[in-house]
Protein backbone atom coordinates (compact mmCIF):
# COMPACT_ATOMS: atom_id res chain seq x y z
CA UNK A 1 0.00 0.00 0.00
CA UNK A 2 2.73 2.20 0.87
CA UNK A 3 4.62 1.29 -2.65
CA UNK A 4 1.21 2.86 -4.03
CA UNK A 5 0.58 5.93 -1.99
CA UNK A 6 4.45 6.34 -3.07
CA UNK A 7 3.71 5.96 -6.80
CA UNK A 8 1.13 8.22 -6.69
CA UNK A 9 2.85 10.95 -4.80
CA UNK A 10 5.29 10.78 -7.90
CA UNK A 11 2.97 10.98 -10.46
CA UNK A 12 1.22 13.96 -9.11
CA UNK A 13 4.46 15.66 -8.71
CA UNK A 14 6.00 14.94 -12.19
CA UNK A 15 2.41 15.87 -13.21
CA UNK A 16 2.69 19.67 -11.29
CA UNK A 17 6.67 20.31 -12.61
CA UNK A 18 4.98 19.68 -15.85
CA UNK A 19 2.48 22.35 -15.61
CA UNK A 20 4.98 24.29 -13.95
CA UNK A 21 7.11 24.20 -17.46
CA UNK A 22 4.21 24.49 -19.53
CA UNK A 23 4.04 27.81 -17.41
CA UNK A 24 7.47 29.32 -17.62
CA UNK A 25 7.69 28.44 -20.94
CA UNK A 26 11.17 29.41 -22.60
CA UNK A 27 12.00 30.61 -18.94
CA UNK A 28 13.59 26.99 -17.61
CA UNK A 29 16.09 26.93 -19.61
CA UNK A 30 19.73 28.59 -19.27
CA UNK A 31 19.99 32.24 -20.00
CA UNK A 32 23.81 31.54 -21.13
CA UNK A 33 22.66 29.15 -23.83
CA UNK A 34 21.34 31.91 -25.88
CA UNK A 35 22.36 35.20 -27.57
CA UNK A 36 21.21 37.66 -25.94
CA UNK A 37 19.46 40.79 -27.94
CA UNK A 38 20.05 44.55 -27.17
CA UNK A 39 16.92 46.26 -27.11
CA UNK A 40 14.49 48.97 -25.74
CA UNK A 41 10.80 49.05 -24.60
CA UNK A 42 9.04 52.21 -25.26
CA UNK A 43 5.99 54.13 -23.22
CA UNK A 44 3.20 51.79 -23.83
CA UNK A 45 -0.14 53.57 -25.85
CA UNK A 46 -2.90 53.42 -23.50
CA UNK A 47 -6.62 53.31 -25.11
CA UNK A 48 -8.34 51.56 -21.65
CA UNK A 49 -9.90 55.06 -19.66
CA UNK A 50 -9.76 54.21 -16.40
CA UNK A 51 -10.85 56.16 -13.31
CA UNK A 52 -7.75 56.60 -11.74
CA UNK A 53 -4.63 58.60 -11.99
CA UNK A 54 -2.60 56.12 -13.03
CA UNK A 55 -0.11 56.50 -16.08
CA UNK A 56 -0.76 53.18 -17.60
CA UNK A 57 1.42 53.28 -20.39
CA UNK A 58 4.34 54.33 -18.16
CA UNK A 59 3.63 50.99 -15.97
CA UNK A 60 3.18 48.33 -18.57
CA UNK A 61 6.84 49.40 -19.55
CA UNK A 62 8.64 49.77 -16.31
CA UNK A 63 6.46 46.12 -15.73
CA UNK A 64 7.38 44.65 -18.67
CA UNK A 65 11.26 45.99 -18.64
CA UNK A 66 11.53 44.49 -15.02
CA UNK A 67 10.44 41.08 -16.22
CA UNK A 68 12.69 41.23 -19.39
CA UNK A 69 15.44 42.17 -17.20
CA UNK A 70 14.40 38.52 -15.26
CA UNK A 71 14.88 36.53 -17.93
CA UNK A 72 18.44 37.22 -18.14
CA UNK A 73 17.86 36.40 -21.94
CA UNK A 74 18.67 40.41 -22.99
CA UNK A 75 20.48 43.48 -23.11
CA UNK A 76 17.85 46.09 -21.71
CA UNK A 77 18.50 49.95 -22.62
CA UNK A 78 16.70 52.82 -20.87
CA UNK A 79 16.17 54.57 -23.96
CA UNK A 80 13.60 57.29 -22.11
CA UNK A 81 16.41 58.34 -20.32
CA UNK A 82 19.03 58.47 -23.18
CA UNK A 83 19.02 62.32 -22.93
CA UNK A 84 19.69 62.25 -19.25
CA UNK A 85 23.13 60.10 -20.30
CA UNK A 86 23.75 62.40 -23.38
CA UNK A 87 23.78 65.73 -21.03
CA UNK A 88 26.14 63.92 -18.71
CA UNK A 89 28.52 62.87 -21.28
CA UNK A 90 28.73 66.02 -23.18
CA UNK A 91 29.11 67.52 -19.55
CA UNK A 92 32.06 65.28 -18.95
CA UNK A 93 33.76 65.97 -22.26
CA UNK A 94 33.34 69.47 -22.03
CA UNK A 95 36.62 70.40 -20.12
CA UNK A 96 35.10 71.54 -17.31
CA UNK A 97 35.81 67.74 -15.37
CA UNK A 98 38.46 65.56 -14.17
CA UNK A 99 39.69 63.68 -17.09
CA UNK A 100 39.87 60.39 -14.14
CA UNK A 101 36.81 58.33 -14.64
CA UNK A 102 35.32 60.15 -17.04
CA UNK A 103 32.69 58.04 -19.60
CA UNK A 104 34.42 57.39 -22.81
CA UNK A 105 32.31 58.16 -25.96
CA UNK A 106 30.78 55.81 -28.18
CA UNK A 107 30.40 53.08 -26.04
CA UNK A 108 26.17 53.41 -25.90
CA UNK A 109 25.08 49.83 -27.16
CA UNK A 110 23.39 49.85 -30.46
CA UNK A 111 19.49 48.97 -29.87
CA UNK A 112 18.64 45.61 -32.15
CA UNK A 113 14.80 45.75 -31.87
CA UNK A 114 12.15 47.98 -30.23
CA UNK A 115 9.02 46.73 -28.11
CA UNK A 116 5.99 48.69 -28.26
CA UNK A 117 2.64 48.13 -27.12
CA UNK A 118 -0.92 49.38 -27.25
CA UNK A 119 -3.00 48.73 -23.98
CA UNK A 120 -6.61 47.89 -25.24
CA UNK A 121 -8.30 47.36 -21.82
CA UNK A 122 -7.71 47.41 -18.44
CA UNK A 123 -10.10 47.41 -15.79
CA UNK A 124 -13.18 45.86 -14.22
CA UNK A 125 -15.97 43.31 -16.46
CA UNK A 126 -19.43 42.74 -14.73
CA UNK A 127 -20.88 39.55 -16.64
CA UNK A 128 -24.71 41.50 -15.52
CA UNK A 129 -23.61 44.75 -16.84
CA UNK A 130 -20.87 44.78 -19.15
CA UNK A 131 -17.69 47.04 -18.96
CA UNK A 132 -17.43 48.55 -15.75
CA UNK A 133 -14.18 51.10 -15.49
CA UNK A 134 -15.36 54.47 -16.97
CA UNK A 135 -16.06 56.82 -14.90
CA UNK A 136 -19.30 56.22 -13.41
CA UNK A 137 -20.15 52.70 -15.06
CA UNK A 138 -17.09 51.94 -11.95
CA UNK A 139 -19.78 50.81 -9.82
CA UNK A 140 -20.72 46.87 -10.13
CA UNK A 141 -22.82 44.37 -8.50
CA UNK A 142 -23.34 40.50 -9.39
CA UNK A 143 -20.12 38.36 -10.76
CA UNK A 144 -17.20 40.65 -11.64
CA UNK A 145 -13.70 39.71 -14.04
CA UNK A 146 -10.11 41.73 -13.53
CA UNK A 147 -9.49 42.25 -17.37
CA UNK A 148 -6.41 43.31 -19.44
CA UNK A 149 -5.83 43.37 -22.90
CA UNK A 150 -2.86 44.48 -25.01
CA UNK A 151 -1.41 44.35 -28.28
CA UNK A 152 2.15 43.54 -28.57
CA UNK A 153 4.73 44.48 -31.45
CA UNK A 154 8.79 43.69 -31.94
CA UNK A 155 9.88 46.10 -34.35
CA UNK A 156 13.20 45.32 -36.30
CA UNK A 157 15.03 48.83 -35.44
CA UNK A 158 17.78 47.76 -38.85
CA UNK A 159 14.87 47.11 -41.24
CA UNK A 160 11.96 48.79 -39.70
CA UNK A 161 9.90 45.82 -40.24
CA UNK A 162 7.65 44.14 -37.31
CA UNK A 163 8.75 41.05 -37.10
CA UNK A 164 6.14 40.54 -34.97
CA UNK A 165 2.64 41.35 -33.42
CA UNK A 166 0.89 39.91 -31.06
CA UNK A 167 -2.88 40.85 -29.52
CA UNK A 168 -3.04 38.93 -25.60
CA UNK A 169 -5.81 39.44 -22.93
CA UNK A 170 -6.97 37.70 -19.49
CA UNK A 171 -9.38 37.87 -16.96
CA UNK A 172 -9.42 36.85 -13.06
CA UNK A 173 -12.07 36.71 -10.61
CA UNK A 174 -12.53 40.15 -8.93
CA UNK A 175 -14.29 41.16 -5.87
CA UNK A 176 -17.65 42.85 -6.12
CA UNK A 177 -16.71 46.33 -4.94
CA UNK A 178 -15.84 49.83 -6.86
CA UNK A 179 -12.85 50.18 -8.96
CA UNK A 180 -12.21 53.42 -7.69
CA UNK A 181 -12.53 51.66 -3.72
CA UNK A 182 -10.45 48.94 -4.85
CA UNK A 183 -7.74 50.88 -5.99
CA UNK A 184 -7.88 53.98 -4.46
CA UNK A 185 -4.65 54.03 -2.21
CA UNK A 186 -2.74 51.28 -4.53
CA UNK A 187 0.19 52.09 -6.53
CA UNK A 188 0.45 50.44 -10.29
CA UNK A 189 3.27 48.21 -10.03
CA UNK A 190 3.81 47.96 -6.34
CA UNK A 191 3.50 44.94 -3.97
CA UNK A 192 -0.07 46.00 -3.16
CA UNK A 193 -0.70 45.73 -6.58
CA UNK A 194 0.27 41.92 -7.34
CA UNK A 195 -2.22 41.01 -5.21
CA UNK A 196 -4.97 42.68 -6.53
CA UNK A 197 -7.14 41.45 -9.68
CA UNK A 198 -5.84 43.98 -11.90
CA UNK A 199 -2.47 43.45 -10.69
CA UNK A 200 -2.91 39.22 -10.96
CA UNK A 201 -4.67 39.77 -14.87
CA UNK A 202 -1.57 42.52 -15.74
CA UNK A 203 0.95 38.88 -14.61
CA UNK A 204 -0.62 37.15 -16.72
CA UNK A 205 -0.60 39.05 -19.52
CA UNK A 206 2.86 40.51 -18.88
CA UNK A 207 4.00 36.90 -18.98
CA UNK A 208 2.36 35.81 -22.37
CA UNK A 209 4.51 38.74 -23.50
CA UNK A 210 7.69 38.17 -22.25
CA UNK A 211 7.27 34.55 -23.84
CA UNK A 212 6.13 35.83 -27.00
CA UNK A 213 9.51 38.19 -27.24
CA UNK A 214 11.59 35.52 -26.27
CA UNK A 215 10.48 32.79 -28.90
CA UNK A 216 10.53 35.51 -31.39
CA UNK A 217 14.08 37.27 -30.55
CA UNK A 218 15.82 35.91 -27.80
CA UNK A 219 15.94 32.12 -29.07
CA UNK A 220 18.80 32.10 -30.96
CA UNK A 221 21.65 29.30 -29.39
CA UNK A 222 24.86 31.40 -28.28
CA UNK A 223 27.88 29.96 -29.72
CA UNK A 224 31.77 31.05 -29.17
CA UNK A 225 33.65 33.04 -31.46
CA UNK A 226 37.21 34.23 -31.75
CA UNK A 227 38.02 37.47 -29.94
CA UNK A 228 41.76 37.84 -30.33
CA UNK A 229 44.48 36.03 -32.20
CA UNK A 230 47.93 35.56 -30.37
CA UNK A 231 51.47 34.99 -32.32
CA UNK A 232 52.02 32.19 -29.88
CA UNK A 233 49.22 29.86 -30.96
CA UNK A 234 46.60 31.62 -28.39
CA UNK A 235 43.36 32.24 -28.77
CA UNK A 236 40.91 34.30 -26.63
CA UNK A 237 37.15 33.23 -27.09
CA UNK A 238 34.40 35.65 -25.94
CA UNK A 239 32.86 33.63 -23.46
CA UNK A 240 33.76 32.35 -20.01
CA UNK A 241 31.92 31.66 -16.76
CA UNK A 242 29.37 33.50 -17.71
CA UNK A 243 28.48 31.35 -20.66
CA UNK A 244 29.28 27.95 -19.21
CA UNK A 245 33.12 27.15 -20.69
CA UNK A 246 35.07 25.04 -19.34
CA UNK A 247 38.93 24.13 -18.97
CA UNK A 248 40.07 20.89 -21.59
CA UNK A 249 36.93 21.11 -24.20
CA UNK A 250 37.75 21.42 -27.17
CA UNK A 251 36.21 23.61 -30.39
CA UNK A 252 35.92 23.48 -33.58
CA UNK A 253 36.70 26.44 -35.48
CA UNK A 254 34.75 27.07 -38.72
CA UNK A 255 34.32 30.07 -41.13
CA UNK A 256 30.46 31.66 -41.62
CA UNK A 257 29.09 30.22 -45.16
CA UNK A 258 28.46 33.33 -47.58
CA UNK A 259 24.52 34.12 -46.80
CA UNK A 260 21.30 32.47 -48.98
CA UNK A 261 19.63 35.59 -50.35
CA UNK A 262 16.02 35.44 -51.16
CA UNK A 263 15.83 36.80 -54.76
CA UNK A 264 12.06 37.91 -53.81
CA UNK A 265 12.78 39.90 -50.66
CA UNK A 266 16.46 40.90 -50.08
CA UNK A 267 16.35 39.04 -46.70
CA UNK A 268 18.85 36.90 -45.84
CA UNK A 269 17.62 33.14 -45.64
CA UNK A 270 20.77 32.08 -43.53
CA UNK A 271 24.38 30.75 -45.00
CA UNK A 272 25.59 27.85 -45.98
CA UNK A 273 28.21 26.05 -44.47
CA UNK A 274 31.76 27.47 -43.94
CA UNK A 275 34.81 25.71 -43.81
CA UNK A 276 36.70 24.07 -40.92
CA UNK A 277 39.76 26.19 -39.74
CA UNK A 278 40.69 23.84 -37.12
CA UNK A 279 40.50 23.30 -33.14
CA UNK A 280 41.45 25.09 -30.28
CA UNK A 281 41.34 23.54 -26.75
CA UNK A 282 40.65 26.34 -24.13
CA UNK A 283 43.34 26.37 -20.82
CA UNK A 284 41.81 29.20 -19.02
CA UNK A 285 38.28 30.18 -17.76
CA UNK A 286 38.04 33.81 -16.97
CA UNK A 287 34.42 35.61 -15.38
CA UNK A 288 33.74 36.73 -19.83
CA UNK A 289 36.47 35.48 -21.52
CA UNK A 290 38.50 32.06 -22.02
CA UNK A 291 42.05 31.67 -22.97
CA UNK A 292 42.65 28.39 -25.69
CA UNK A 293 45.30 27.11 -27.73
CA UNK A 294 45.29 25.99 -31.28
CA UNK A 295 46.16 22.27 -31.39
CA UNK A 296 44.69 21.45 -34.96
CA UNK A 297 45.39 23.94 -37.88
CA UNK A 298 47.32 26.30 -39.11
CA UNK A 299 47.87 30.06 -36.86
CA UNK A 300 47.50 32.48 -39.75
CA UNK A 301 44.27 30.85 -40.52
CA UNK A 302 42.51 31.55 -36.95
CA UNK A 303 40.55 35.40 -37.67
CA UNK A 304 38.86 37.41 -35.40
CA UNK A 305 34.65 36.63 -35.72
CA UNK A 306 35.22 32.65 -36.47
CA UNK A 307 32.35 31.12 -34.53
CA UNK A 308 33.34 27.55 -32.42
CA UNK A 309 31.21 24.75 -31.86
CA UNK A 310 31.86 22.19 -29.13
CA UNK A 311 33.42 18.94 -29.87
CA UNK A 312 32.44 15.90 -28.22
CA UNK A 313 35.06 13.34 -27.30
CA UNK A 314 37.92 14.57 -29.48
CA UNK A 315 40.94 14.19 -27.56
CA UNK A 316 42.84 17.33 -28.29
CA UNK A 317 46.08 16.15 -30.86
Amino acid sequence: MMKIMKVILLALLVSVALCAGCESGLFGENPADFVKPTIAVMKFENRAPFPLNWDIGDGMRDILVDRLVATGRYHVLERPELDSVLSELRLQHSGITRQQRRAALGRIKNVRYLIKGTVTDFGHVSTERGFLGLGNLDAFGGSSRAVMGMTLYVVDVESGEIVSSKSISESVRASDVTVKAAYKDVAMGGSVFYRTPLGKVTTKVIGKAVRRITSTIAAQPWIPKIALVRDDRTIIVNGGRDRGLRAGDVYEVFERGSPIIDPDTGDSLGHQPGKTIGHVQICRVHPRYSRGEIVLGKSSAFKVGQRCRRVENLAAK
